[in-house]
C-alpha cells in the first residue's frame, strides 16, 4: 500500500509513513543514521507530539530466529521502563513488507552528547560528572 505525500498545517515536512494503528506518521527528515539504524522525526496524532521513529532493517541486523527473539524481549523491556533519566519508548511493529523493525520513542532534538561536547567546549568537570553519574 502507497502512502500519499501529505502537508500538516502549517507547512511541516511531507509525511512519507504511517504505522500500523495509523497514530505515528514518518517524516523524511532524518535525524541521524548509523550502520543499522535510521533515526527519522515523526509526529504522534494521538498526543500531537513530535516523536523519533526508529527503523531497523531487518536484513542488517537479524541473522537467526534467536536475534529476532532477543529483539523481542529487548523491546518488551524498554516498554516497561518508566524513569525521568530513561528515554521513553512508545511502541514498536515489524514491517514484514519492508522487512524493518520500527520503534517510536521520544523526540531529543539537542542531538548526542557527543555532538554537544564538540560544540561546547568549555564545560565545567561538575556538570560532567553530574552526566556521568546520571548515565552509571
Amino acid at each position: 500500500m502507497k502512502l500519499a505525500l501529505r502537508r500538516r498545517s502549517g507547512g511541516e515536512d511531507d509525511f512519507v509513513e504511517k504505522d500500523p494503528t495509523c497514530r505515528y506518521l514518518r517524516y523524511i527528515e532524518i535525524l541521524g543514521k548509523g550502520a543499522f539504524k535510521t533515526v527519522y522525526k515523526a509526529f504522534d496524532e494521538v498526543d500531537e507530539i513530535e516523536v523519533a521513529w526508529n527503523q531497523v532493517r531487518i536484513d542488517d541486523v537479524l541473522q537467526s530466529p534467536e536475534d529476532l527473539e532477543k529483539l523481542y524481549s529487548e523491546a518488551h523491556l524498554l516498554m516497561s521502563l518508566k524513569h525521568e533519566n530513561i528515554i521513553k519508548f512508545y511502541n514498536s511493529w515489524i514491517d514484514d513488507k519492508k522487512k524493518t523493525v520500527n520503534i517510536i520513542t521520544e523526540l531529543f532534538t539537542s542531538g548526542s552528547l557527543r555532538q554537544y561536547r564538540r560544540k561546547h567546549k568549555n564545560v565545567d568537570i561538575k556538570v560532567i560528572k553530574y552526566w556521568a553519574r546520571q548515565i552509571l
